[in-house]
């Protein structure tokens, strides 16, 4: 049987049971225990079945090590992550294995920042977890267990919110926006969101009863039932969640579901008009991203994928917003971290300031077609696999910024390892459907070849 179980540095994920299990839980959220100095964490979780079970192997391990630990329940990482800033607390684990389907979950370790850790603190944890030595507390200093309230935490988030948006504006236009939550953790927030931003709510699964409707990775294919409610009942958008809300894909007026590759060229393309600045993302995203920022003649920066790669990035370049080609965004002066109620709210207020339908927005950006495969590989063979893409092609000009990357006129083609899972991504993108497909599928049947 393969063991699913990826480790990195903003955390570890796996599928339970076989790999994700309450003793590998405990350790590690000792080891993060370790890396804060027994200063106070926040802990929150998704919906998923098995989050309550890991859960409680968190709060014993981080209680065992003489953290205080407040606990925010079934909770979106951002809300989570601006209020680590808010309470200045030692950091925050996030219960949650986000896009990835009900078998999988996972620990996203946040720093004091409130920003997924940087390459240099996540080593710092996993060097503490390979150790394996973690010190227990004494039984008066063992941590403190106490239950953060909507007050404390969830309302400063809906103020600052309302704080970087023109809700006046939004609430003007009296929008009519369906939002498809996968009864994740952003399902109980639905409601305050719509009240703060004043739009005409249609929720759709937005029972938090652990079981997802449809794999939680906003995209197209997820997004049938959506696409339905939007054209039955004339709603100005649609917009579907994954299971922390740290990724959005879009539906217009139309019924169109649009390619999770549109949501950060949209929110970049009003932004950066009123905000000029470095723009972060990596080496997976469309080329929409490029034209967006040299038409807004702002320098663009790619990195590896990761929030953890994206957000160092974003602050060593003192950037304005950050985002991925997964529908994950991060607005710098609100907070560092992929944050989908800010970047519905943007979108919304785009709408609202322009007077343009959401179809009208997406038809300024330019076309590309962008084809996603992945193969899954053992992971003892998986780098190896991805270095032999260079030699199958011995002609080509390779970028090794992350994995292997090849460019021409048309577009790109890229092959990489899954940071979430045990898998080898091949992303090919061009101006042609039929180019597009024909790269993915050369370098599919080259890999393919090399795992038989």
């Amino acid at each position: 049987m393969v063991i699913m179980l990826k480790i990195g540095i903003s955390g570890v994920r796996g599928v339970v049971g076989p790999s994700m299990t309450p003793v590998l839980v405990m350790d590690f959220a000792s080891a993060f225990g370790a890396f804060v100095d027994r200063r106070p964490i926040l802990l929150a979780r998704d919906t998923r079945v098995h989050s309550p079970m890991l859960r409680a192997a968190c709060v014993s391990a981080l209680l065992s090590s003489g953290c205080d630990v407040f606990d925010l329940g079934i909770c979106p990482t951002p809300i989570l992550q601006k209020a680590v800033r808010n309470r200045k607390a030692g950091g925050g684990i996030s219960i949650t294995a986000g896009h990835n389907d009900i078998q999988w979950n996972a620990l996203t370790f946040i720093g004091p920042e409130g920003a997924y850790l940087n390459p240099f603190q996540g080593q710092e944890v996993l060097d503490f977890y390979h150790l394996g030595k973690f010190e227990k507390a004494a039984t008066d200093d063992l941590g403190r267990l106490s239950f953060a309230t909507e007050a404390e935490d969830v309302e400063p988030y809906f103020h600052d919110l309302a704080a970087h948006l023109d809700i006046e504006a939004v609430r003007a236009a009296r929008f009519k926006v369906v939002i498809d939550a996968c009864a994740g953790a952003g399902a109980p927030y639905l409601a305050r969101f719509a009240e703060t931003l004043g739009f005409d709510l249609i929720p759709i699964n937005d029972e938090p009863n652990g079981f997802f409707p449809h794999d939680p990775e906003p995209r197209p294919r997820t997004a049938a039932q959506s696409v339905s409610v939007v054209k039955a009942i004339g709603a100005d958008a649609g917009f579907l969640l994954n299971s922390d809300v740290g990724r959005v894909s879009l539906i217009s007026e139309t019924g169109e579901a649009l390619s999770e590759e549109f949501t950060f060229p949209l929110v970049a393309d009003a932004y950066l008009i009123r905000h000029c600045g470095p723009v972060i993302t990596n080496y997976s995203t469309s080329r929409m991203i490029e034209d967006v920022a040299r038409v807004r003649r702002c320098p663009l920066i790619r990195t590896k994928v990761g929030q953890s790669h994206i957000l160092l990035a974003l602050g060593q370049e003192e950037g304005v917003l950050a985002g991925e080609g997964s529908g994950g965004v991060a607005v710098a002066a609100f907070q560092p971290a992929f944050d989908g109620f800010i970047t519905m709210g943007l979108i919304l207020e785009t709408m609202a300031r322009t007077g343009k339908r959401l179809s009208a927005l997406i038809g300024e950006l330019p076309r590309y077609h962008i084809v996603k495969e992945k193969i899954y590989c053992p992971p003892a063979r998986i780098h190896s696999v991805v270095a032999e893409v260079r030699k199958i092609f011995p002609g080509r000009k390779f970028d090794t910024g992350d994995g292997v990357r090849s460019e021409d006129k048309h577009g790109w083609v890229q092959v990489r390892t899954s940071g979430t899972e045990p898998m080898i991504r091949i992303i090919a993108e061009d101006l042609s459907k039929e180019r597009a497909r024909a790269k993915a599928d050369e370098i599919l049947q080259a890999v393919e070849a090399m795992m038989r």
